[in-house]
């Protein structure tokens, strides 16, 4: 809020001594005052000389689960916090939910749960899901950012016995906010290369917020499930020590699941 405070308060002043104070003020200008906004606003104080209001600066702030444009004031690995603002460090008062891997041009973005919620298969049935876009080469598997939407279409069409990761993910929420249950998502393949191009940042940045780090770039035998199908036998998974997303096994198979949330 761009206000004069010495016009501002001579300004408030008139409110309380009105005769006295109103002769005293060399400015009766409203904007010049620095009120600025025609609208009240909760806590504002309103110009004695019009219709102007100076209204006290609201933190902006992420709707979790949302996309609203604010990943904008946001970077990859740093801190998304339970109030839905981003930092760079733990901040006093301010709860770490997750850790920021994916900004889109839109001003969309996806911050990664702190904890890994361990491994299982993608689905032992040999299905191709119903509305899930089928990938079937790297580059434009690469191209889906669509975690929540795929997730969706997933845990849709079959239960969490059948979709064990997508549950999983749809299912968890930490227990400071237990509210974004249901919000959370299986990466999609765009993001997991987001991640992997990210590594360093996001490492940073859990270890800043408490949680869970990355598997070591040594580990060869950790990889991840991403929401992305390729057909109905295989779906996307990636491999951070490898650096690349992968089909060579079936959805049987028992790989690791890291949720996101979109902000």
């Amino acid at each position: 809020m761009n206000i004069n405070f010495k016009f501002l308060l001579c300004g408030a002043a008139v409110w309380l001594f009105s005769q006295y104070a109103a002769a005293q003020c060399a400015e009766t200008d409203c904007l010049k005052l620095g009120y600025t906004k025609l609208q009240k606003c909760d806590g504002g104080l309103k110009c004695p000389f019009g219709e102007y209001w100076a209204c006290p600066k609201v933190e902006e702030k992420a709707v979790l689960g949302e996309c609203t444009g604010y990943a904008k004031n946001c970077s990859i690995g740093q801190i998304l916090n339970s109030d839905g603002t981003c930092s760079n460090d733990k901040v006093s008062g301010k709860t770490p939910i997750a850790v920021v891997v994916y900004i889109g041009d839109d001003n969309c973005g996806q911050a990664l749960a702190l904890k890994d919620l361990g491994i299982m298969y993608w689905s032992k049935e040999r299905i191709d899901v119903p509305d899930l876009p089928n990938y079937t080469n790297v580059l434009t598997a690469e191209k889906d950012f669509d975690s929540c939407g795929n997730t969706q279409k997933i845990i849709k069409y079959g239960d969490a016995n059948m979709y064990p990761p997508a549950w999983a993910a749809a299912n968890y929420a930490p227990s400071t906010v237990v509210a974004t249950k249901g919000k959370w998502c299986l990466p999609a393949a765009g993001v997991a290369r987001s991640m992997m191009n990210n590594y360093d940042k996001i490492n940073s940045g859990l270890l800043k917020a408490g949680g869970e780090s990355l598997p070591s770039l040594s580990n060869h035998d950790h990889r991840n499930w991403s929401s992305s199908e390729y057909s109905r036998v295989n779906a996307w998974k990636w491999c951070y020590a490898c650096n690349e997303l992968s089909v060579n096994n079936d959805k049987s198979y028992d790989y690791h699941v890291r949720p996101v949330l979109a902000f």
